[in-house]
């Protein structure tokens, strides 16, 4: 499901545009892999999408000052430009529409939004070696630590096997622990 809005036209030239957000839009900015999933989620409850292949990021179009609070990705608003390609720009290895805007039809529905880039979010993980984000991580080590619970850390399958083996240190605390045992007795 859209929001319908007042009308609103990407370029109709062949040329790019940079256009204000917080007029007609803000644009909800994120990595392309975890827009590719929230896309899968949202089906035919997305409004206009425009894909940057180059900076491999996707924005999504929704209402002014609807994500102002969000967290979780980059909300373009007022003060802000995005690069806006023209309506019949929608494929390419550029900037073109992922999702071509429809006059009256190009918002998306912010919550839905919201709820498909969470979702989409925890199922992409950074890899520690390349920084570069996976949908296929590999968890190669748990850390711990005095403070706090510990975490996994995930490398992306090209760098897990750089990673050397680590040790858990719970378990090298339990070895040591019963190594001394022996001793004891």
């Amino acid at each position: 499901m859209t929001i319908r809005s007042l009308p609103w036209r990407p370029p109709s030239s062949g040329e790019i545009e940079t256009q204000p957000a917080g007029r007609s839009w803000d644009a909800v900015r994120v990595p392309s892999l975890i827009g590719v999933r929230a896309l899968t989620l949202l089906g035919d409850d997305s409004g206009a999408v425009i894909a940057d292949a180059h900076g491999a990021v996707w924005y999504w179009l929704v209402a002014p000052g609807a994500a102002s609070d969000w967290t979780l990705c980059r909300v373009l608003s007022a003060g802000s430009y995005v690069a806006v390609p023209p309506a019949h720009r929608t494929g390419g290895s550029g900037l073109h529409w992922r999702v071509a805007p429809e006059p009256c039809d190009y918002l998306t529905d912010p919550g839905r939004l919201h709820s498909a880039l969470l979702a989409a979010a925890q199922a992409v993980k950074p890899c520690e070696r390349c920084d570069r984000l996976t949908d296929q991580p590999v968890a190669v080590a748990e850390t711990h630590g005095a403070s706090n619970p510990g975490r996994t850390v995930y490398a992306c399958p090209d760098c897990a096997p750089h990673f050397p083996k680590q040790l858990d240190p719970l378990d090298q605390a339990a070895a040591g622990r019963r190594a001394l045992e022996g001793r004891a007795r």
